[in-house]
């Protein structure tokens, strides 16, 4: 939905505008109001407006000046001219200033909605526009390392496509990996004052190091690199096809004598150092997530142990490997789903973390996985409703909470039971404050209308009172009530109207004032709009 701009220096034209078009049926999501250009322009430099529609005289700023401005500092917005006099020089200065329509005044609202509802299609148009084919494929082309760097991260984090969406994700960027295929890998570190740089100069080093590694290996093997969460360089590396393939001996001392050279290489030409760790070798994808843990894990270990180290993975004792848990902490994390209230997304991560335990329980002793498990989930339970300024005895009943205070789950089942139970918990909560948030800005927002009905009640007016965005303030109401906020200025303006009409001697122009119409042609033009008759018809209908 598009956003709108009314720019009227009387305010009842611009209010009357507002209320009594059917905006949303042309497409417009938020209107918003101006009574002078100056106004106009400052609401342009803090909204995205999409459409102006602005009268043409007015002190101060003229309309034909407005969309001057905006032509030159807001090119994309379109404009609407409305003007009271049949002029042709006012229509060729906005036919010069690229204005969309020009229509007269007083404009009737089949009219005005015909030709914002041309302007809303062009705008659209525009949109499918740059949305093309040949934009999209420019866009992709010059996306594509970035693209092919996410997924090899994806890919070493442990997630998993189907044979045919990862064929098809390989095939598109153009990367000659394939399922099956023998692979090695390298992970580079780098040393002294290369890791100290800044962060587009460590993304420069990682290109220059990138290029020797290429330059070094590119006849014997293709290789695929990424940046991964350490700050390592990991280069995924198979054998073309013409050389001898697989892993055998030839290829492992291969790889590391390039590796050796690589290491070299950095120092000679980058004045840096670098350690390079050289992987066993496996089967692509499916143990790319191994090679790569045990890869890190290698270089962790040596960490203090002096820079631009050379190690083969090989060289690695033969150990039963101790895992973790590791949906636990898998991206998203937990903290950033509570954060982001998505709760149904918590629940599938809880059961899956359930699910790899109860797979550990058949391999190893459980007692030390649900202690990992515990921790890590309490921590994060705790984490959000602390950080929602409650206590955790607030938000939970005793016989969950008291789990908090002492611990005490024997089996798998009885955790992850205890997990889902808090985590309904918390999600209640959390719909209960936002109900009693939204019920809350209503109610300010009516209260202030209530108040200020002969004045500025304008969108931007409310949600300035209520400390809220103009697009964010009608979202809520329209959510809790149903009715948009415009909609129950108009509403209550009206009914106030017809109560003085029936209860009260004043005259029609006064009872406009009092409901916020400062011209009385414009209050008469809406009250007939809403009841039918004019205010004075409807007077005259009230049984003395």
């Amino acid at each position: 939905m598009l956003q709108l701009l009314l720019v009227d220096d009387e305010r009842s034209v611009v209010e009357a505008l507002a209320e009594t078009i059917p905006w949303e049926t042309c497409g417009i999501g938020t209107v918003h109001e101006a009574t002078s250009g100056a106004m106009a322009l400052d609401i342009l430099e803090n909204h995205s407006i999409d459409i102006v529609i602005t009268d043409i005289r007015m002190p101060g700023i003229s309309g034909i000046e407005l969309i001057g401005a905006i032509r030159n500092r807001w090119p994309l917005v379109n404009t609407i001219l409305l003007s009271g006099h049949a002029d042709f020089a006012y229509a060729q200065q906005a036919i010069i200033q690229g204005s969309f329509d020009y229509l007269l005044k007083p404009v009737s609202d089949e009219d005005l909605i015909r030709s914002v509802k041309r302007l809303v299609a062009r705008i659209q148009t525009k949109w499918e526009e740059a949305a093309s084919y040949q934009r999209a494929l420019y866009t992709f082309q010059e996306n594509k390392p970035l693209l092919r760097s996410t997924l090899l991260n994806e890919l070493l984090t442990g997630r998993t496509y189907s044979k045919a969406a990862l064929k098809d994700k390989l095939k598109l960027l153009e990367l000659p990996f394939s399922s099956g295929d023998e692979l090695g890998m390298l992970i580079i570190r780098m040393e002294e004052h290369l890791s100290e740089l800044a962060h587009w100069d460590l993304a420069l080093m990682e290109y220059a190091i990138c290029n020797i590694v290429s330059e070094v290996m590119q006849k014997q093997f293709y290789i695929w690199h990424a940046r991964d969460a350490h700050d390592y360089i990991v280069i995924l590396v198979r054998r073309r096809r013409h050389e001898s393939s697989g892993h055998d001996e030839h290829s492992k001392s291969l790889l590391e004598q390039y590796a050796a050279q690589i290491q070299t290489n950095v120092q000679l030409y980058l004045k840096g150092a670098i350690s390079i760790l050289v992987s066993n070798w496996g089967e692509f994808p499916l143990q790319i997530r191994e090679i790569y843990e045990h890869s890190v894990m290698s270089m962790r270990k040596r960490m203090g142990h002096g820079q631009g180290l050379f190690v083969s993975a090989s060289d690695e004792p033969d150990t039963a490997p101790v895992h973790t848990i590791r949906s636990l902490y898998e991206p998203p994390s937990l903290i950033s789903l509570l954060e982001a209230a998505r709760f149904e997304d918590v629940e599938n991560k809880i059961r899956q973390i359930f699910e790899e335990l109860l797979m550990s329980a058949e391999e190893h002793d459980v007692a030390e996985y649900l202690i990992e498990a515990y921790h890590g989930l309490a921590g994060a339970f705790s984490y959000i409703i602390h950080k929602n300024g409650k206590h955790l005895s607030a938000v939970l009943p005793e016989d969950s909470y008291r789990y908090f205070k002492n611990p005490s789950f024997s089996t798998v089942q009885q955790l992850r039971d205890w997990s889902i139970r808090i985590l309904q918990w918390i999600q209640e909560d959390a719909v209960q404050d936002m109900k009693d948030t939204h019920s809350s800005i209503v109610r300010s927002a009516r209260s202030f209308i209530d108040h200020n009905l002969a004045g500025d009640v304008s969108l931007p007016a409310i949600a300035n009172e209520v400390h809220l965005h103009p697009v964010y303030l009608s979202k809520v109401y329209k959510a809790e009530t149903g009715e948009a906020l415009t909609a129950y200025v108009y509403r209550l303006r009206m009914e106030k109207a017809a109560f003085y009409l029936r209860t009260s001697t004043a005259k029609v122009f006064e009872i406009a004032e009092l409901v916020g119409y400062n011209n009385t042609a414009y209050f008469i033009r809406v009250f007939k709009k809403y009841y039918d008759v004019t205010p004075q018809e409807y007077r005259d209908q009230v049984p003395l």
